[in-house]
């Protein structure tokens, strides 16, 4: 097929690297086919993931997402590199086809069957850095002098300072405080800064609280991703319950049948032995008359 089934945003899961705390992510999948198109996500490590919902339908034209939790680590990984990987199985499914009707055959390559793959990579990335890359989406700073470039900078011009470099950034910040605006540049902490025009101070405090206002959000947002996984995990011990209830009643029924059977049986048995023994009682009886009458004479 020249068009994907799905469209995958982002191409990669991103997991702040803290320990003994835990860290959520979430992807949207969008759907632009005509069709109703199902999926199912898979890991390589599925004791580290949790990952909900596993499985669903997405309209025509509409966009769903799942979310993925990272159980806490004891310890951060010294590298910051993960090796785990995800896959993306989606395929056409019938108008009428639920949740529960997915099944891991649904995604069987055999029949002629189109199966659409996509994988994901994993990046850890540290507290630091995400707090950095936080306040430069947040203030909105493009070009040569954002948060980044500024970063690299610093790297290249102070090599004594030890900071891991990773895939997407690096792992540590320099003691160096960065203050983004027009024509600023990174300085140390404690260097004297020209005093800025009151528009420029206008344009600071705005950006300062859009960033409150931003972090107040994900923060709003990390809180609600925890609570739909508790309510998942409630629904999921809420359907085992049903499914054990059902098994009783099946095992409740399976027993009082078998229970039936047998009554029907013995009766049976009762039925096909009276007359056998009624028929030994008349032969004893007439055996003791018999003798009876023998030993007592008839009158002449």
């Amino acid at each position: 097929m020249d068009m994907r089934l799905l469209e995958i945003h982002p191409q990669e899961l991103k997991f702040i690297c803290e320990p003994n705390k835990h860290s959520l992510c979430s992807i949207q999948l969008t759907n632009n086919m005509l069709d109703h198109v199902a999926f199912k996500v898979k890991t390589t490590s599925p004791d580290k993931y949790f990952v909900r919902p596993k499985v669903g339908i997405i309209e025509p034209n509409s966009t769903r997402e799942f979310t993925v939790r990272m159980q806490a680590q004891k310890l951060a990984l010294p590298d910051m590199l993960c090796k785990d990987r995800f896959l993306i199985q989606s395929t056409v499914v019938p108008a009428d086809t639920t949740d529960e009707d997915i099944t891991s055959s649904l995604f069987a390559k055999d029949g002629g069957k189109y199966i659409e793959e996509q994988k994901l990579g994993v990046t850890l990335i540290s507290p630091s850095i995400s707090q950095a890359l936080k306040e430069e989406e947040a203030l909105g700073v493009t070009g040569p002098n954002n948060l980044s470039t500024a970063v690299e900078e610093i790297v290249d011009q102070e090599p004594s300072h030890e900071s891991h470099v990773m895939s997407n950034g690096v792992d540590s910040l320099p003691p160096k405080h960065m203050v983004p605006g027009n024509g600023t540049v990174p300085r140390d902490v404690g260097e004297e800064e020209p005093e800025p025009a009151s528009l420029a101070n206008d344009v600071i405090d705005g950006d300062l609280e859009n960033l409150e206002m931003i972090k107040d959000l994900e923060e709003l947002k990390l809180k609600l991703s925890e609570l739909e996984l508790k309510l998942c995990e409630a629904q999921n011990a809420i359907s085992k319950l049903k499914e054990e209830k059902q098994i009783s009643i099946q095992e409740n029924k399976f027993l009082q049948e078998n229970f039936s059977e047998l009554r029907k049986t013995e009766l049976k048995r009762v039925q096909v032995g009276f007359p056998v023994l009624y028929l030994y009682m008349v032969a004893l009886v007439c055996t003791f008359l018999g003798r009876f009458l023998r030993l007592v004479p008839f009158p002449s």
